[in-house]
């Protein structure tokens, strides 16, 4: 997985943008919900109200419910939390006890998270300073689990894919083991109007995305085949980003992402990429430019 740092203004700039995508993910939320209220005993299918409690050391909240309602939720670890945007999302809309483990290998990230109220979860939620190779160490035994992420697929390497899917499905997994893995990048982007330069931009940022081994616009359906591979009822579901003139800043800072990626990728794009950013600015001011972003959510189930 890249750990070079992610920008936390960058994940806060996106966040409204990734929460309105989601949306459209809908009916997997209402799949994944019919799954876990089958699996859990019928006084966790409302999240409690969260009590006060001591703050261990890498844990946001500490709920009191003590050892027995922690074993009627779900567990939720969410995979490259970072600022905390899908616990944001995503928790409210678990009509399940659940508590909270968000691992990142960004100290700073996870500092960002725990400052944000709008970040917490319903109950407890713990930080864990690691990397995805962490992951199984979280996901054995008997309790319920969901193993989620966001934007996060596409940088990892085909042998951490592994790591994941067995987490998730392998045979050392848990027995009770779903996933929600979203907003995965498909490489499908489309800028309107379109501009002369924009296929030589496109493959240099997909080369790029793709560089030293990472699944990058591959990731999606990579990782959909290995979690089948190991027995799990997989479903994809689009949520495409869809920004216009009201989401100015953020197809401003993409577009500039966009052509510094391209020019690190290859630098002799460095003068193509400038006049390319500088005629799309010139129509994003005028009004006139729209920017549709291919995402894919994943739902993992285990296999009947």
């Amino acid at each position: 997985m890249v750990t070079r740092p992610v920008p936390a203004d960058w994940l806060g700039q996106r966040r409204r943008a990734d929460h309105h995508a989601r949306e459209k993910a809908t009916p997997l939320i209402e799949t994944l919900l019919m799954r876990l209220h089958e699996l859990l005993p019928a006084s966790a299918e409302q999240p409690g109200a969260a009590s006060d409690g001591a703050a261990a050391q890498e844990s946001a909240s500490a709920s009191d419910s003590g050892p027995a309602a922690a074993a009627a939720a779900v567990h939720v670890i969410d995979v490259g939390a970072g600022t905390g945007s899908n616990q944001a999302w995503l928790a409210p809309r678990l009509a399940v006890a659940q508590r909270w483990t968000l691992l990142d290998h960004d100290a700073d990230l996870l500092e960002v998270a725990a400052e944000d109220p709008s970040a917490a979860g319903p109950g407890e939620t713990t930080r864990v300073l690691g990397t995805i190779e962490d992951l199984p160490s979280l996901t054995h035994g008997a309790e319920i689990q969901l193993v989620t992420c966001s934007a996060l697929l596409d940088l990892l390497r085909p042998s951490e894919a592994e790591v994941l899917a067995d987490a998730i499905a392998g045979p050392e997994a848990g027995a009770h083991v779903t996933a929600l893995l979203s907003l995965t990048v498909t490489g499908q982007v489309e800028i309107a109007p379109g501009h002369p330069s924009d296929a030589v931009i496109t493959e240099a940022f997909d080369a790029h995305q793709r560089r030293d081994g990472l699944l990058g616009p591959d990731a999606a359906q990579t990782v959909a085949q290995l979690l089948r591979d190991r027995g799990a009822e997989v479903t994809l579901s689009a949520t495409d980003w869809a920004l216009d003139s009201t989401e100015a800043a953020l197809i401003q800072r993409y577009l500039g992402d966009r052509a510094a990626v391209a020019v690190e990728h290859d630098p002799s794009l460095a003068g193509l990429a400038q006049e390319w950013v500088s005629a799309r600015e010139a129509q994003l001011s005028a009004g006139e430019l729209r920017v549709h972003v291919g995402h894919l959510d994943l739902l993992s189930l285990p296999g009947t």
